[in-house]
């Protein structure tokens, strides 16, 4: 949780956006100071909505509860922070769902939040919106990748433009449903997901034959994980820990992705840099990425600080 107490609490703007994933709910709050957009409050917490309903396309009773639980949480803090302008948005979790319309309409019941359901390529689209303003120093072609709780998003950026992008049903929490692998990811688990990857991704593997690429920015909670892992073999005081675009150096990553995939949920859960919530995850988010990695002729890394809700924030407040 992080407040940015430098700025007194007065009658500039100001707006929050709820990200309504489906492992996470983040919360943005920002104030426009001096005409700038200042982040004023941020949290995140881990709700697991699309928990045990995956195979059923179901929202569980108890995982809408905790939705709710939490988003009353937020409108607490937006409330003593007198927010007027609050933006609701659900992705794959509540989209995907024969009954996401209930958890809709149940939030409009009892926090009289208008919860917004976006379709996977306008996930996609704000996602680069967010993403691109971190990216400015990057010249070349970059292939951003969202690896998300129900959905994964990738798009392909040309001089600072979307060239292609799409969203699919990869988030590593539904994979984790699918999977059910081991605490310690063994070589059937592997197996079987590289089976599903080389299936559901066929038409971005082509595209990028077709379209080499050699630098991905990662956004969003399993990138912030790895970025953090490899900050933890880092000297103190040797980081930038302001920037909004951060390299994971290419000769670093295979020694943490085979720590992540050599390790035990136990051993995860005791990791400083690895949040609780993302602990049983993380064995499937890094071969997602090496999977990716295999693709193309990629040599950089990055983990970028923004992603759907600073997209919403560039989209709707510019």
């Amino acid at each position: 949780m992080e407040m940015d107490t430098t700025e007194e609490l007065n009658n500039n703007q100001r707006v929050a956006i709820i990200d309504c994933g489906t492992n996470t709910f983040n919360l943005l709050v920002k104030e426009k100071v001096e005409g700038k957009w200042k982040t004023l409050f941020k949290t995140k917490l881990p709700v697991k909505l699309g928990a045990g309903g995956f195979s059923e396309n179901l929202l569980m009773p108890n995982r809408m509860a905790r939705g709710l639980d939490a988003l009353y949480s937020y409108k607490n803090v937006i409330d003593s922070l007198e927010v007027k302008d609050v933006r609701v948005f659900a992705t794959s979790a509540v989209r995907e769902a024969s009954n996401g319309n209930e958890f809709v309409a149940r939030v409009k019941k009892h926090l009289n939040f208008d919860m917004e359901v976006i379709s996977g390529d306008r996930e996609a689209e704000l996602i680069f919106e967010g993403v691109v303003q971190t990216t400015g120093e990057l010249k070349e072609d970059y292939l951003i990748m969202d690896i998300g709780g129900g959905s994964t998003e990738f798009i392909f950026v040309r001089d600072q433009k979307p060239l292609w992008r799409k969203s699919y049903l990869l988030g590593v929490s539904r994979l984790h449903g699918m999977l059910n692998p081991a605490s310690r990811i063994n070589q059937d688990d592997v197996n079987r997901l590289r089976t599903h990857l080389n299936k559901e991704l066929q038409d971005l593997i082509s595209f990028l034959k077709e379209n080499p690429v050699r630098v991905l920015v990662g956004s969003s909670g399993s990138f912030d994980t790895l970025f953090d892992m490899y900050q933890f073999g880092v000297a103190e005081g040797s980081m930038d820990h302001d920037k909004r675009l951060n390299e994971i150096p290419f000769s670093s990553y295979p020694s943490i992705h085979q720590w992540l995939v050599g390790s035990t949920l136990e051993e995860r859960l005791k990791h400083p840099s690895i949040p609780q919530m993302r602990a049983e995850y993380m064995p499937l988010s890094t071969y997602l990425v090496k999977f990716i990695l295999e693709q193309s002729n990629f040599n950089k890394i990055f983990q970028s600080e923004y992603a759907l809700k600073e997209g919403v924030l560039a989209h709707y407040l510019s």
